[in-house]
């Protein structure tokens, strides 16, 4: 994180040109995420702007309510979402979930006028899946062996995600989730809707949402903006 420190402060002042006392935030998760908001806090408090935000996880709310960010409930939309990525594929499809957020942050996006989303140079790949990074797949508890055979029958290798002390892992929703290895996915859209559809699958951690703005962090402290 410290790495790229220099390049999300970029970020956090181009991104601040766009937020006003109006805005409403959705915030995914994660310390890319974290790290941009500390970034971003001092840059309003300059600009005498006040926001509030959506967040998708008790991580990311004790972040926001320490950088001056107000919680409030989610209702139905947000103005800019602002996010992470686990891997952004040459097309800008994200892989995310490693932070076990992923329905919650796919609501917020799917429901924001503009999505901005931060990702350090490494996490960048011709196509997901690539160098082994997996696929999240937030699955209810009852259903997890029958979806991990639909995951296989796919073409997918899945793990169930647990605790360092081999303990299930539970998501904020109750959901256990399947880290499910793939060959390097050729359309990543199609595979979201096969995995969104089997029985059991709450939610996917592939996201073909457009449009996105993607910034791309570098540890020369310079940043790319695309999309």
């Amino acid at each position: 994180m410290e790495k790229i420190r220099p390049g999300l402060r970029g970020v956090a002042e181009r991104v601040a040109r766009s937020i006003n006392d109006t805005t409403l935030l959705g915030l995914g998760s994660g310390s890319t995420v974290a790290g941009l908001l500390e970034e971003l806090s001092p840059l309003l408090a300059k600009k005498g702007v006040s926001v509030s935000g959506v967040p998708t996880s008790t991580q990311i709310e004790m972040v926001a309510t320490k950088n001056g960010i107000s919680i409030v409930p989610f209702m139905g939309s947000v103005d800019l979402v602002i996010d992470g990525a686990d891997q952004v594929d040459s097309r800008l499809n994200l892989i995310k979930g490693g932070g076990g957020a992923l329905l919650r942050e796919k609501v917020l996006m799917s429901s924001a006028k503009n999505v901005a989303v931060v990702a350090g140079e490494e996490k960048f790949a011709p196509k997901l899946c690539t160098g082994g990074v997996k696929v999240p797949v937030e699955v209810a508890p009852f259903a997890r062996k029958s979806v991990k055979v639909k995951l296989s029958q796919l073409g997918g290798a899945p793990e169930e995600r647990l605790l360092p002390k081999g303990y299930p892992y539970f998501t904020e929703n109750g959901n256990v989730i399947l880290d499910t290895s793939f060959a390097p996915i050729d359309e990543p859209a199609a595979l979201e809707g096969r995995v969104k559809n089997l029985p059991g699958v709450v939610e996917v951690g592939i996201f073909t949402i457009k449009p996105i703005t993607v910034y791309k962090v570098r540890e020369s402290g310079k940043f790319e903006v695309l999309g």
